[in-house]
């Protein structure tokens, strides 16, 4: 049986007239360059994560890279992000003239913390340095819980639409503004890139639209260098064709994750930390740890033999990828471990019962042949 670890087609497949219809309505009002329905896109996702503005942009990393530097994050500045996690968050800290400067994370969550953070603080200000803000990443849809820090968080929500904290906020409304990103496989996916920033914070929010398009605070009146970076009509389109879905999708996720949770229990791995109500994950990806590197890898080659798709999320810590190498950063043994013993199974809305049923079956046959 083939299990992929997302099917885009099975979920456009169920959407389609929907999002056929939205993009034609698109077309016969030839508003494709913001406009009415990226306005309508912006007051549901502002909405949905309880806070008073969204701002629609190019992508999830146009997203934190624009919010830092609508704070005033530039050159001179360290900005504070975990190592376990994709390039986009250090990637957009740098595009601002700052410094990444990487945090290690807890073994349980995987993801940063209050602890971990301020560590970071710690070392880069014994170094000199200015510590601007904070980008936690909520990895793989679990929200980072950072607690109350000095600087301003910027919350890298890419994986995590929809989820909620410990104290029952959403992701989104946790910091001074946050990043998400609507890539064709996310939990919310475009027909390509797009991306928005929350925030409740007016000035903050104006100063975003400016920048997105070209620092203009009216046409052909330029109060500061910007960029192009809006969430054009037709994304936006879709979007909202398919946010009517998202909460019957994250169900059907967080559905597959409990069984997972389940029936994956008594085998020796590690399983994604799961919080009690009100929390609740976004499931974006399922992630469990091995033993050993070696161990992950052999479970890898045994899915997929028998049609089941894998993958390592992250094989190299962001601390030592080459365009970081010159940064010198020590190490983060936890980052580094998860980095060798981290893969993600497949969870997707439309994955059936029976999908499910063989991924888990066929982790429980690995085990038992391991130890026959």
């Amino acid at each position: 049986m083939r299990v992929p670890l997302f099917d885009l087609q099975a979920q456009e497949r169920a959407v389609a007239s929907e999002t056929m219809a939205a993009v034609q309505r698109v077309a016969g009002e030839a508003r494709f360059i913001l406009g009415p329905t990226v306005e309508s896109f912006e007051r549901w996702l502002a909405g949905a994560c309880g806070t008073a503005h969204a701002v629609g942009v190019a992508s999830g990393t146009d997203a934190i890279e624009l919010a830092l530097r609508a704070l005033g994050v530039g050159e001179g500045d360290a900005v504070v992000t975990p190592a376990f996690s994709f390039v986009a968050a250090a990637e957009a800290i740098a595009c601002t003239g700052a410094r990444p400067v990487f945090c290690d994370v807890e073994a349980a969550t995987m993801n940063a913390s209050g602890r971990t953070v301020r560590e970071a603080i710690a070392r880069v200000r014994a170094a000199g340095l200015r510590v601007a803000a904070c980008v936690p990443v909520h990895l793989f849809g679990a929200i980072a819980d950072v607690g109350e820090l000095e600087i301003p968080i910027v919350e890298d929500a890419a994986q995590a639409i929809g989820a909620r904290d410990g104290g029952g906020r959403m992701a989104g409304s946790l910091g001074r503004a946050a990043g998400f990103s609507f890539f064709p496989t996310k939990n919310l996916g475009a027909w390509g890139d797009g991306g928005a920033v929350v925030t409740s914070d007016d000035e903050l929010a104006a100063r975003l639209r400016r920048l997105r398009a070209h620092g203009a605070s009216a046409p052909y009146v330029h109060e500061e260098l910007g960029r192009n970076s809006r969430l054009d009509a037709l994304q936006a389109a879709v979007l909202l064709a398919k946010a009517a879905h998202l909460a019957a999708w994250q169900a059907a996720r967080a559905r597959l994750a409990a069984g997972y949770l389940e029936r994956l229990a008594a085998l020796p791995l590690t399983l994604p930390a799961s919080p009690p109500a009100p929390a609740a994950p976004a499931w974006h990806a399922f992630v469990v740890r091995c033993r050993s590197q070696g161990e992950r890898d052999a479970l890898a080659a045994w899915l997929r033999e028998r049609g089941v798709e894998t993958r390592v999320y992250y094989p190299v810590p962001l601390h030592r990828q080459p365009c970081f190498a010159s940064l010198r950063e020590p190490a983060l043994p936890v980052a580094e471990e998860a980095c060798r013993t981290a893969l993600a199974l497949p969870i997707h809305p439309t994955m059936t019962d029976a999908q499910h049923a063989h991924v888990v079956e066929q982790v429980h046959a690995f085990f038992a042949a391991r130890a026959a």
